[in-house]
């Protein structure tokens, strides 16, 4: 599994953040929740750019040549894997240096800031399932894990010689073993999703004013003074929503869950649409059409996680939300959990930070459904569930920033997680209230 380290990252001391298919970043104001966050949605970010995958598919203790020799010639091949873990270990640093040096530009920060930061990714090294994930009929390959050992041995019957399938076994392997299964595309919407909406046109023409003008007088102080600059996840939020073209593509939940492409649309008794470039929202129970920017901010904040997850998600990617509860109703915090569970079991990896009780409350609630006890599906039925919508516990990392800048992982048992960042507050304010109660009834 892959795991990340950061040090003296913004309020962040210390962390240790490994990705479940559900992870929660939750802590009071100001413990680095968003430092966290942006850092891992950057280092995914550039794992998709040339530079990185060259560092990537790097792994010098393969000899594709004499393996390929050797599979032709015997009919077997033999891989060490401990030379290719001191590889994988090899890359994992490079790719580590490479990104840190990264950083300041993702931030948009100047590099000082940044002098002491620390970004380490690292792989567990935990027992693997060594069989291949191949493609092809099971009885085209025999491919075994030798007991207790290191070795990954691969036979192939006489008549497998087809060079796309030895270039898959040979070049691609490990790679798919130890790191491209981790390769999650992110798609992020930060906390100023709101204001983005409302004034990404604005934001636009004035950089295109003052590009223009740029040109004519080649005044980079004029640029440097007057053009706004962002951290890479608003950029990346400004381009999504500047492109009214992502409505040309259908995304997988369109086919295998179509009713994942509507439920934001549902929850809101709303209709989203772009009309001739321009984007609009129906009011189902009027049947008035406003543009975007005119609709409640609670609309505006989901327009761009619709058009996503109707046009563009693709199984395996990583949704990166950034207070999921924002602009919402109580009532909608706990749909948004339950749409976020729904996509984790279709195959849609999420990393949230949040600050809502309900929400995390209401992922107790499905992570306690994922136990087998006897009335089970009456509760189901009673709540409208199905099995496939609640939480498993092996699918949930969730962490705590502090104030002195250290991050803690919350236990999760079948009862959910264990540690809530907000039961203080509640205490507090029930504690209140009993004594305001105890005081009025003993006048």
């Amino acid at each position: 599994n892959m795991f990340f380290e950061l040090k003296n990252i913004g309020a962040v001391k210390q962390a240790k953040i490994e990705l479940g298919k559900l992870t929660i970043i939750c802590g009071k104001n100001n413990t680095g929740k968003t430092y966290l966050t942006y850092s891992v949605y950057g280092f995914l970010r550039h794992l998709f750019s040339p530079s990185f995958q060259d560092i990537a598919k790097h792994f010098k203790s393969l000899n594709k040549e004499k393996l390929i020799t050797n599979l032709k010639e015997k009919g077997t091949v033999k891989i060490n894997l401990k030379l290719a873990e001191k590889d994988l270990d090899h890359i994992t640093k490079l790719l580590s240096q490479a990104y840190t040096d990264k950083l300041p530009a993702v931030f948009n920060a100047n590099a000082e800031e940044f002098a002491k930061v620390e970004f380490h990714l690292g792989i567990e090294k935990q027992p693997i399932d060594y069989s291949i994930p191949f493609e092809w009929n099971t009885s085209q390959y025999n491919a075994i894990k030798e007991k207790n050992s290191r070795i990954l041995e691969i036979n192939l019957k006489s008549g497998i010689q087809g060079r796309r399938l030895i270039d898959f076994v040979i070049g691609g392997t490990l790679f798919e073993f130890f790191f491209k299964q981790n390769l999650s595309r992110p798609f992020i919407l930060a906390a100023e999703r709101v204001g983005i909406q409302l004034f990404q046109k604005e934001l636009d023409k004035n950089r295109s004013d003052l590009v223009n003008a740029f040109k004519k007088k080649r005044d980079f102080a004029l640029l440097e003074e007057h053009i706004a600059h962002f951290t890479l996840p608003i950029e990346k939020n400004l381009a999504f929503a500047r492109n009214t073209d992502v409505i040309k593509f259908n995304s997988f939940l369109k086919q295998e869950q179509p009713e994942l492409t509507t439920y934001l649309e549902d929850m809101l008794g709303i209709q989203y649409a772009i009309v001739d470039g321009q984007k609009v929202v129906k009011d189902k129970t009027t049947n008035t059409v406003l543009p975007h920017y005119m609709s409640s901010p609670s609309v505006r904040a989901l327009f761009d996680l619709h058009l996503w997850l109707k046009h563009q998600a693709k199984k395996g990617d990583i949704l990166f939300i950034d207070e999921p509860e924002l602009n919402l109703h109580p009532e909608n915090q706990l749909k948004m959990a339950q749409l976020l569970v729904r996509l984790i079991n279709s195959g849609i990896n999420v990393f949230i930070t949040t600050h809502s009780d309900y929400i995390l409350k209401h992922f107790n609630n499905l992570l306690m459904l994922a136990n087998d006890f006897p009335n089970k599906p009456t509760l189901l039925k009673e709540f409208g569930y199905t099995p496939e919508e609640t939480l498993r516990i092996d699918d949930v990392k969730a962490y705590v920033a502090h104030h002195d800048g250290t991050v803690s992982l919350v236990d999760i048992d079948e009862y959910g997680m264990v540690e809530n960042s907000f039961d203080d507050a509640m205490l507090q304010v029930n504690d209140i209230s009993n004594k305001i109660l105890f005081a009025i009834d003993n006048l």
